[in-house]
């Protein structure tokens, strides 16, 4: 798992490497940023995951985030569109009995979003937008009474006497985010909620509910 991570964020430093060398040729190297230049970016940090819905009283967990993206700005007065893509997590726990976290690929088509400058270097970001995520790996601990059994997310769907978890599992997910942050030139400091709207497990009402505190950097 920690090399399928590691060599997803190698490709995403490799496509924001390249964007920045085309954005670079594009512009020049000896010319002054303006404010129609896109903004390419990553972040990086934290997650703490749990479920929303029927599972209210479940426990957050922490997961990660690490995320891709760029800033197309609309006019001159602070608007931006953008896009992302990247790695997550989602998941939560029970006491010590019950962990579960799920990795995911995600893609924001489209945010939207508002920079205020308090000066040149300070400033406040505002942003919302769509998502959708694929889990592609995964893992349920169960703890009872120091008998411990772990499945992993192709068992989670198989019946309890194959051995499986027995559970209806939704790998993909689509839902919102929203977040604000603060930029101080090119370095960021990002808030952002993410609310899944599609049912983690069929029929069982509860979804993704994730907060993320990461730091970003932009180039």
């Amino acid at each position: 798992m920690k090399k399928v991570v590691l060599l997803a964020i190698a490709v995403l430093l490799y496509i924001g490497v390249n964007a920045q060398i085309v954005s670079s040729r594009s512009v020049g190297v000896n010319a002054a940023k303006s404010t129609s230049e896109t903004l390419n970016y990553f972040r990086a940090g934290i997650n703490m995951m749990k479920f929303a819905g029927d599972a209210d009283d479940s426990e957050s967990k922490t997961g990660y985030s690490v995320t891709y993206g760029f800033m197309k700005p609309m006019g001159s007065f602070g608007m931006y569109w953008g896009m992302e893509f990247g790695l997550g997590s989602r998941g939560g726990k029970s006491g010590d009995e019950f962990t579960q976290i799920a990795h995911n690929v995600q893609y924001s088509p489209f945010h939207l979003g508002y920079r205020y400058g308090f000066t040149d270097a300070l400033k406040v970001d505002v942003h919302v937008g769509a998502y959708a995520s694929f889990d592609y790996a995964g893992k349920i601990k169960i703890d009872v009474n120091g008998d411990k059994s772990e499945f992993n997310i192709g068992d989670w769907n198989e019946d309890l006497e194959d051995g499986g978890f027995g559970m209806d599992w939704r790998r993909y997910d689509v839902g919102l985010n929203a977040g604000i942050g603060i930029w101080y030139n090119n370095f960021n400091l990002d808030f952002n909620f993410q609310r899944g709207f599609i049912e983690a497990e069929k029929d069982g009402e509860y979804y993704t509910s994730n907060f993320m505190i990461r730091l970003g950097i932009a180039f």
